[in-house]
């Protein structure tokens, strides 16, 4: 009978059972006394029991799942602090993608595969031999078991299908869950890759050339009534050239994230395209496209786009602010701090701009009865032109101004009703709200430096995850955990690929270009010390992006020969040292 039901097809591969859920899940008596006899096998007899129990275990891949679905929790925690479950959690045999489809099932299910990811990160030598009586229990080669069994464990749950997706699908919950081990292992994993961090460091780079190239720009239209100056600029274009490749690599790189999140998900796509960070990634690269050009052939457009080169400027500050929180925990949690009290303050500035309608209408009002406007003889004073001003908004900045100490005392002891006013005014607003305002920022701050931890964290894992969605989108031998076979052939991706890397090599080339223009321009004569100095800045940078361009080019020639010719790597290595030597006593 046994042989004639093993011999008819599955209606049901072994993936989909691993993928299914069930519901109600209940543990008999003898199976939990069958856990508890292995458990104490394994505590008092580890060297003649372990390895065979845990590897006849492993033929049972629903065991740890079906630990973790059982309805009742207490009965759960209870298997879970077992030996043999402890052992179960630290070998790479009993984790499958049945951790992923916990992961992306009903909020139960979400909860307990994030306890156990939670328990096997906190998991210890110490946790595993308690209750052990071997006199072995704390020896080398156990501790060299455990930091094996716990990597490769980690490795196994990084290279799951659909990890990244999963992970970035559980939302708020993925603050408490990034500080995790097992997700700070992944996450490092990924990012320290050499293309990754490659990547992660240029982008850094490529920000700053962007800021200082369209800073330059600005400052040639306002030292010249041309940008020729003293140079045909026109000619050389050594500035706009890497701001437009910049620019479209950057919005090559959104779009392409975009896109993969979006096939995988209408909800990861909705949440990256909401991300403030995201967006002004996006209108800096968009604004520089638009309008970067344009001060190129006419400085008298400056005039007429003021706010808009100010805008732009503020977007590609707030792009390297927004790129440098990612390498930088501590810078991370000021950012992040401002962000939360931003978000916090927001109903204060809407009371603090009511109270400053009202005061600024109360002391028009004022003015008007008093007879102000008409009288020629203050006409000149400045007070009196803004509070009689037909204009709603000069009214308004001129009370805000007072609100930041811009006032003037004769003015309003001009009479009784403008001395109450003014009291009134500035108690109200300077002293209780302001401390009002104090208390808020401080309360703010506390409570985001407790979450330090967990928002770096998360910004680092949702970072790795779009790398991993970028690439994955470019990579058609591979396959993708974002979806991208079901919806986008293979040919389409390897024009997108082609596309991409013929873009970052034109930015690449082109911030060399830009490098050697800027290098050319100082050794000109000139007299705008500004330009000068934006310059040397300029060539700096350049000057530490050719260093670690040339260290990157170096280390990968040396992994190469090292993979084909160990000497022939230890020669490069040898010959590298004595030029890094030479270099030094130079």
């Amino acid at each position: 009978s046994t042989m004639s039901t093993r011999s008819q097809p599955t209606l049901m591969t072994d993936t989909e059972k691993l993928m299914i859920l069930p519901v109600n899940v209940k543990m008999n008596h003898h199976v939990l006394w069958s856990i508890r006899m292995l458990s104490r096998l394994i505590d008092e007899y580890p060297e003649q029991t372990r390895e065979f129990i845990m590897t006849n275990l492993a033929t049972v891949p629903l065991f740890l799942k079906s630990v973790l679905l059982l309805s009742n929790f207490d009965e759960m925690q209870t298997v879970l602090e077992t030996s043999l479950v402890s052992h179960a959690v630290l070998d790479k045999r009993s984790i499958n993608v049945w951790l992923i489809a916990m992961l992306t099932s009903n909020r139960e299910s979400r909860y307990r595969a994030v306890t156990f990811i939670k328990l096997l990160s906190r998991l210890t030598l110490v946790d595993l031999v308690d209750s052990s009586t071997s006199s072995e229990r704390f020896s080398d080669a156990e501790i060299e078991r455990f930091v094996r069994n716990r990597e490769e464990t980690f490795t196994c749950i990084r290279n799951l299908p659909g990890l990244f997706p999963a992970v970035l699908a559980l939302g708020k919950g993925l603050e408490t869950l990034s500080t995790s081990r097992v997700l700070r292992y992944v996450t490092a994993s990924t990012i320290r890759k050499s293309t990754s961090f490659f990547v992660l460091l240029s982008d850094f780079f490529y920000a700053i050339f962007l800021l200082m190239g369209y800073r330059l720009h600005v400052e040639f239209a306002l030292s010249y009534d041309s940008v020729d100056g003293p140079v045909s600029y026109r000619d050389y274009k050594f500035l706009s050239i890497p701001m437009n490749f910049i620019s479209g690599y950057f919005l090559l790189k959104e779009a392409i994230t975009v896109l993969s999140l979006y096939l995988t998900s209408e909800t990861l796509a909705r949440r990256y395209c909401s991300s403030w960070g995201n967006i002004l990634d996006v209108a800096s690269a968009v604004m520089v496209l638009s309008f970067g050009g344009t001060l190129l052939y006419s400085a008298s457009l400056l005039e007429n786009q003021g706010f808009v080169a100010s805008m732009t400027m503020m977007l590609l500050w707030l792009r390297i602010i927004n790129q440098y929180k990612i390498m930088n925990s501590s810078f991370a949690l000021f950012v992040y701090s401002v962000k939360e009290v931003i978000r916090k303050v927001k109903w204060f500035l809407l009371f603090l701009l009511a109270a400053v309608f009202m005061f600024s209408d109360a002391v028009r009002a004022v003015v008007a009865a008093r007879g102000d406007c008409l009288k020629d003889s203050l006409i000149d004073d400045p007070y009196i032109q803004e509070f009689c001003s037909d204009g709603f908004i000069a009214t308004t900045v001129r009370m805000y101004s007072v609100l930041v100490g811009d006032v003037s005392l004769e003015y309003f002891q001009s009479s009784g009703a403008m001395v109450t006013v003014f009291v009134f005014f500035s108690f109200f607003s300077i002293i209780i709200l302001f401390n009002i305002l104090i208390a808020i920022i401080i309360s703010a701050y506390e409570s985001t430096k407790e979450r330090t931890r967990e928002i770096f964290g998360r910004a680092r894992v949702e970072y790795a995850a779009h790398l991993i969605a970028r690439k994955q989108f470019m990579s058609p031998t591979e396959t993708s955990d974002f979806r991208n076979d079901n919806f986008v052939p293979r040919s389409v991706r390897k024009c997108v690929r082609v596309a991409y890397i013929v873009i970052s090599a034109c930015a690449l080339f082109a911030v060399e270009y830009g490098f050697a223009g800027a290098v050319y321009y100082l050794m000109l004569e000139h007299n705008k010390d500004m330009i000068r100095s934006l310059m040397i800045v300029y060539v700096s940078v350049g000057a530490v992006f050719n260093v670690y361009i040339a260290s990157v080019a170096a280390t990968s020639l040396f992994l190469h020969c090292e993979k084909f010719s160990p000497s022939a790597g230890g020669k490069v290595v040898n010959r590298l040292m004595r030029g890094l030597e030479t270099a030094v006593s130079l």
